[in-house]
C-alpha cells in the first residue's frame, strides 16, 4: 500500500494469482523490483510470468496488444515507506548513493524522465541550469541513473557529509537565551504546518500536541495528507487551549490563523492556506527553499518563483521572517528533514507556542525518532530567531552564481572555449560576437538582446560534450572537491558511461548501454582530455560518429544563420530573428536524447524560418534569401543526415 498503511489480511502474489486464475483471466503477469524472489515459484498460478520492473514498458504494451482480459501485479515497497524504514532501521540502506558532475549535465532532463524523482532538482550554475540530487530525500531509487547521460557516478559507502555544524556546543549557544513567558491562551491558538510528504509534517504535529498535552493543555491536530505520495502537499492542524476550555473541531477556521510553519512556501501560498490567514493576526515562520514540483519533472521548468511566494504570504501575515531553514538543516543536522523542527523552535522562541521547553523535550523524547537531532534542531530553531548569525557563521560558503553584464559574460565564455580547444577557437567565438554586437549596436535598437543569446548559443554549440569535454571534466580537480565536499568517503566512485564502439544496444530500449567504470577510469579520463588538441582533426577517432558529424553539421547551420541574422537586421522582426538565434538552446543530451531534441530544433527552425519568409521585410517586401532558406530548411537538415 502507498503511504506505509498496513494491508487488510494476508493476500500473497501467489495467492492473488490463484485468486485472478479461478475467476477466469486469461494472462496473468507480476512485475517486481525483485523478480528473483518469485523465481521458481511452484505456488504461482500456470502460465504466470515475472519480469524485472525495468520492462514494465514492454509488459505494458505486450498485455494492451494481447487479447481478452489480462492482469499486472506490480509488486514493490513503497519509495518513501522503504525511506521510513531505514531511518529506523527495519530494512537494508544501500551504502551508496549517486552524484552528478553537474559540468557534464546538460540539464536535458532525461534522468527526470526516467525516474520520475522529485529527488532530482535544479542547480544554478554560471552554466546555465543543471540537475543535482538531493541527497536528504533520495530514496536511493536509483532509476535517474537510467538516464542516458554520462554525468552520474555511483559512491559506495560515502556517506553524506555534514558541516562542523553537527558538532556545534548547542547548550553554549542557547545559554543566552531566554525562555518566553507565556501565558496559557484565553482562546484556541491555531497552528498549521504546511509543507511537502516525507519531511515529517504530521509527526511534527503529533509532537507539538503531546507537548501541549504534557503541559496541561488541550490539542487536537487534523492531518490533510491528500495521496500521501512522497512531495506531495500535506498540511496539519493544530488547535491548543486552556486544560478546561473546549475545542470546537480539529480544522483551523477560516481567518483563524495565529501560527504558520511554511516549511514549503508553495504549499503554504495555495487558496486553502491563505483562505486561515488573517493580516493582524497570522504570524509566518517559512522555509525559503522550494522543492521542484512535478512540473519540472514533465517539463523541465518551473513556474513558480520563491520571492513571489514569500511576498503572497508576508502580504497575508501581520509578520513574517524567511530563512533557508532546509538548507541549514541539510549542512547543520545532516538531513532536511529538521526543517520543520527548526521552524517550531523559531516559533517557540518568538512565544508563539503556550509550551514549556521541557515539555517540548519531552514529547521529542517520548517520539523515540532521531531524540538527539530533534533536539538540537529544536534549540537551534530557537537560536535562529534571536541570533540567526551564530547559527548561519557556523554554515560552509554557498557557492552563489555570479552575475554578469555583457562583456563579462563573454569574456567568461571566451576563456572556457581556450579551455575547451585552443586560444585560436575561442578567437574564432570572440571575433563573430564582436561583429554581432557591433551590427547590433548599429541597427538593432540598443538593446543587445541578440548578442546575448547569440553569445550564448553559439557557446553550446562550439563547446559540445564530447569525449574529451567529458574527460575534462571528470579529470578536473574540481570534480574531486564536489565529491568531497558532499561525501565522507570518497575512494570508490564509479561513473557510468556508454563509450562509442563498445556500448552495445539494450534490446529492450533499444538504447546504447551505460555501464560502470571503477576508479581506473579517472586515469583514462586525464589521458584523453590530455588529447582534446586532436578533436576534429584526421587523428581524432570520433570524428566520423554520427553524433559528432550531427554537431558540426549544426554548427555549420547556425553560422550561416548568424550571417542570414546580420544581414536582415534593423529590416526584419527583430523578436523574429532573437528567436532564430535560440534555437540552439534545444539541443541537449547525448545520444539519443540529443537527436530527438535535434529534430524538435530542426522543426522549430523551419517554422521560424517560414515565418521570416512570410513577414518579409517590414516595409511589406519579401526578400529572396528569406524564401531560399525557408526552402531549405523544409528539406532533410544536415545535422539530421549526419545523426542517420
Amino acid at each position: 500500500m502507498t503511504g506505509g498503511q498496513m494491508l487488510d489480511g494476508t493476500l500473497t502474489v501467489s495467492q492473488l494469482t490463484r485468486q485472478l486464475e479461478a475467476e477466469g483471466v486469461g494472462r496473468i503477469v507480476v512485475v517486481s523490483e525483485n523478480p528473483e524472489v518469485h523465481s521458481g515459484d511452484r505456488t504461482l498460478a500456470p502460465g504466470v510470468t515475472v519480469h524485472h520492473r525495468d520492462h514494465l514498458m514492454a509488459v505494458e504494451k505486450d498485455l494492451a496488444a494481447a487479447g481478452g482480459v489480462s492482469v499486472l501485479i506490480y509488486e514493490q515497497v513503497c519509495a518513501a515507506e522503504k525511506r521510513r524504514r531505514r531511518k529506523k532501521g527495519l530494512m537494508d540502506d544501500p551504502p551508496r548513493r549517486l552524484f552528478i558532475n553537474e559540468r557534464v549535465c546538460e540539464d536535458c532532463g532525461d534522468c527526470s524522465v526516467q525516474s520520475n524523482c522529485l529527488s532530482v532538482e535544479p542547480l544554478a550554475t554560471d552554466f546555465g541550469t543543471k540537475r543535482t540530487i538531493n541527497q536528504s530525500s533520495c530514496n536511493k531509487d536509483y532509476s535517474c541513473v537510467k538516464g542516458f547521460c554520462p554525468s552520474f557516478a555511483w559512491v559506495e559507502g560515502g556517506a553524506v557529509r555534514k558541516a562542523d555544524g553537527t558538532a556545534l556546543d548547542i547548550d553554549a549557544l542557547r545559554r543566552d537565551l531566554t525562555v518566553p513567558d507565556v501565558a496559557a491562551p484565553l482562546r484556541p491558538l491555531n497552528l498549521l504546518i504546511a509543507g511537502i510528504g516525507g519531511m515529517g509534517v504530521t509527526t511534527t504535529a503529533a509532537v507539538l500536541a503531546m507537548a501541549a498535552h504534557v503541559d496541561g493543555l488541550n490539542a487536537t491536530t487534523l492531518d490533510m495528507t491528500g495521496l500521501a505520495q512522497k512531495g506531495g502537499p500535506v498540511t496539519s492542524h493544530v488547535r491548543l487551549a486552556a486544560g478546561d476550555m473546549v475545542i470546537d473541531g480539529p480544522r483551523v477556521p477560516t481567518a483563524s490563523l495565529d501560527v504558520l510553519l511554511a516549511s514549503d512556501m508553495l504549499v503554504a501560498a495555495g487558496a486553502d492556506t491563505l483562505a486561515m490567514m488573517d493580516r493582524e493576526r497570522t504570524v509566518t515562520l517559512g522555509n525559503g527553499r522550494v522543492a521542484p514540483t512535478a512540473e519540472f519533472v514533465l517539463k523541465q521548468t518551473q513556474s513558480f518563483e520563491a520571492a513571489k511566494l514569500e511576498a503572497i504570504l508576508a502580504k497575508a501575515s501581520r509578520e513574517t521572517l524567511v530563512l533557508d531553514l532546509a538548507t541549514i538543516a541539510e549542512k547543520l543536522l545532516g538531513d532536511a528533514l529538521y526543517t520543520n523542527m527548526l521552524a517550531v523552535g523559531m516559533a517557540f522562541q518568538k512565544g508563539l507556542l503556550p509550551i514549556s521547553p521541557q515539555a517540548m523535550e519531552t514529547a521529542i523524547r517520548l517520539n523515540g525518532a532521531a531524540v538527539e537531532t530533534n533536539l538540537k534542531a529544536f534549540h537551534a530553531g530557537r537560536v535562529l530567531a534571536e541570533t540567526p548569525e551564530a547559527i548561519v557563521s557556523l554554515l560552509p560558503a554557498e557557492r552563489s552564481v555570479r552575475a554578469m553584464d555583457l562583456d563579462e559574460r563573454i569574456d567568461f565564455l571566451g576563456r572556457e572555449l581556450r579551455s575547451y580547444q585552443s586560444k585560436a577557437y575561442a578567437a574564432r567565438y570572440l571575433d563573430l560576437i564582436a561583429r554581432v554586437r557591433a551590427a547590433e549596436a548599429e541597427r538593432g535598437g540598443g538593446s543587445l538582446r541578440l548578442t546575448r543569446i547569440v553569445a550564448e548559443s553559439l557557446y553550446r554549440l562550439m563547446a559540445v560534450k564530447d569525449e574529451y569535454e567529458v574527460a575534462r571534466h571528470y579529470a578536473s580537480p574540481d570534480y574531486r572537491k564536489a565529491l568531497e565536499a558532499q561525501f565522507e568517503d570518497v575512494s570508490k566512485v564509479r561513473v557510468m558511461l556508454s563509450p562509442p564502439f563498445v556500448a552495445g544496444t539494450d534490446r529492450e530500449t533499444g538504447r546504447p548501454v551505460k555501464r560502470a567504470f571503477g576508479v581506473w577510469i579517472f586515469t583514462a579520463f586525464k589521458a584523453l582530455s590530455a588529447l582534446r588538441r586532436l578533436r576534429g582533426t584526421w587523428l581524432d577517432p570520433f570524428r566520423l560518429e554520427g553524433e559528432r558529424r550531427a554537431e558540426q553539421a549544426l554548427l555549420r547551420q547556425y553560422l550561416d544563420d548568424i550571417e542570414m541574422i546580420l544581414d536582415r537586421l534593423g529590416e526584419a522582426s527583430y523578436g523574429l530573428l532573437c528567436e532564430i538565434a535560440r534555437v540552439p538552446e534545444q539541443v541537449r543530451g547525448y545520444g539519443p536524447v540529443k537527436r530527438t531534441n535535434m529534430a524538435s530544433a530542426a522543426k522549430r527552425r523551419a517554422a521560424l524560418l517560414a515565418q521570416l519568409s512570410f513577414l518579409g521585410d517590414d516595409d511589406g517586401t519579401t526578400r529572396p534569401k528569406g524564401r531560399v532558406r525557408c526552402e531549405e530548411a523544409t528539406r532533410d537538415e544536415p545535422m539530421l543526415e549526419a545523426a542517420e
